[in-house]
């Protein structure tokens, strides 16, 4: 059996008599992007230090399938920003997509720079499904989503409320009473 060498020289190449190829199950690969998914997000900083102007942060999320709602009411994720990550990345819910998935960081990074207060829209799967036929598809699952976004406000130097109700309250002695 001839075929060319890795470095393209033309010379005989014989495979080992050993030689099989493996078929690696779907599941193992979605594993694979998953944690890779997961590996990129522990890099990125946090909330609080990405968005130091960020106070609050909520996303309602509801899957669609086909113009089906998948997860019936949806959900509501609620973020802790001292301990939450910068790259939010929500899993594709379909069991036959492989590499997808919902990206929503460059949508936090806009609405956080345009101080927007919500954002609403629709996102469709980054993957692909392989179908019955033997055809890959992309993937028909959408991602729709409210970001509602909560900022700190400037505040002026002045001392806490407790503090002046103290100072202007009249003081009265051991013998006045």
């Amino acid at each position: 059996m001839k075929t060319l060498n890795d470095d393209c020289s033309g010379a005989p190449f014989r495979r080992p008599t050993n030689y099989s190829v493996r078929f690696i199950p779907k599941s193992r690969l979605r594993k694979e992007a998953r944690q890779r998914a997961f590996e990129q997000g522990e890099k990125s900083p946090t909330i609080a230090v990405a968005y130091p102007r960020l106070k609050a942060l909520t996303v309602n999320l509801v899957y669609f399938s086909r113009e089906i709602v998948s997860w019936g009411h949806g959900v509501r994720y609620r973020l802790n920003l001292e301990t939450a990550k910068s790259t939010l990345h929500f899993h594709c819910p379909s069991s036959l997509c492989s590499g997808g998935g919902f990206n929503l960081s460059k949508d936090l990074s806009t609405a956080a720079a345009r101080r927007l207060n919500s954002l609403v829209r629709a996102v469709p799967c980054a993957g692909f499904c392989d179908l019955e036929n033997g055809k890959t598809v992309p993937c028909p699952s959408k991602l729709h989503f409210k970001m509602i976004l909560t900022y700190k406000t400037p505040g002026r130097a002045t001392l806490p409320t407790t503090a002046r109700k103290c100072d202007a309250m009249p003081r009265l002695s051991l013998l006045q009473l």
